[in-house]
């Protein structure tokens, strides 16, 4: 009768290679190192193959070794797929939050509400990415995240879009700067006053520099980042003025920058993008609860309203 693998001896020989001794395969499957030694002779008696070398008081894997190695590795990583999507599905039963978001609402509101919201329901787990605009509506589409936050047109194909409140951008200043004793900003406050942006194509831009084109103000624009945050901390050093989201400027409160409403506002068109036709958890739908009720000016800065 022809004899076959066991489980058992692809699990020794796979411990051998990988700890690179019979005492380390010991040790990684819990037997002794004669039961491991006994199962790598029988295995090669089975497969009618010399697998290893003796060197010294211990032995090395040779040419047939290493081949068969990366076949058995093969298996073991399909075990291992198997377990993770046993994990992954674990873990959507018991509450599954996948957002994806442009920076300002990555970097500001979100991670104060996933905290919150974590603290509320211990058992969700909850990923949190961020990505420009483009890729956020793109993801959400393909169903690789229950939500996203994002610059939407009014029609993407296999999004549901549903805007947030109306929200304004905040005039960002030093706290030394004169114009910090106002408390509303305008287009003329601004002339000739050094300017830092997003760059040329970022939709707060667009609008500002529009604006200033109308009113005939000259500003001397110095530098452009493409963090909001980063734009906080130039404006702290001293750098400029910058006109940005209301999601990040609520999670930076420093004490070298001042926060002043800017008139005529300048929205910030943002809204909440959903996978067509895919129904929402209960997980997601109690976390866009909160969201909503957190994503207005009022709420983002009671100091800039009134």
């Amino acid at each position: 009768m022809h004899r076959r693998l066991t489980q058992r001896q692809i699990e020794a020989f796979r411990g051998v290679m990988l700890r690179g001794s019979i005492s380390g395969a010991a040790d990684m499957l819990g037997l002794t190192q004669p039961a491991v030694s006994r199962l790598m002779r029988d295995m090669q008696e089975v497969l009618q193959l010399r697998l290893f070398e003796p060197r010294g008081n211990g032995i090395v894997p040779n040419a047939e070794a290493n081949l068969l190695f990366g076949e058995v590795q093969q298996s073991f990583v399909g075990l291992d797929r198997i377990e993770h999507t046993a994990h992954e599905i674990k873990r959507a039963r018991r509450g599954n939050l996948r957002i994806i978001a442009m920076a300002g609402p990555a970097h500001g509101i979100l991670p104060r509400l996933v905290a919150r919201f974590l603290r509320d329901h211990p058992d969700t787990y909850v990923a949190l990415h961020n990505h420009i605009a483009p890729t956020v509506l793109e993801r959400v589409a393909l169903r690789q995240f229950d939500f996203g936050i994002a610059y939407a047109p009014a029609d993407y194909p296999g999004l549901d879009i549903e805007p947030l409140p109306k929200l304004d951008a905040v005039c960002v200043l030093p706290a030394s700067h004169p114009l910090a004793a106002r408390a509303v900003i305008r287009p003329e406050d601004l002339h000739e006053q050094n300017l830092i942006n997003h760059g040329a194509r970022s939709h707060i831009a667009v609008k500002l520099d529009a604006m200033l084109r109308i009113a005939g103000v000259m500003v001397r624009e110095l530098a452009e980042a493409t963090s909001a945050e980063v734009l906080c901390r130039l404006v702290g050093e001293g750098v400029g003025i910058a006109l940005l989201d209301p999601f990040t400027v609520t999670a930076l409160r420093d004490p070298a920058i001042v926060l002043r409403r800017f008139e005529p506002r300048v929205d910030y068109p943002v809204a909440l993008v959903f996978p067509s036709g895919m129904a929402r958890s209960r997980t997601v739908e109690e976390f866009i609860a909160v969201l909503r009720q957190e994503a207005t000016m009022s709420r983002l800065l009671p100091d800039l309203t009134g």
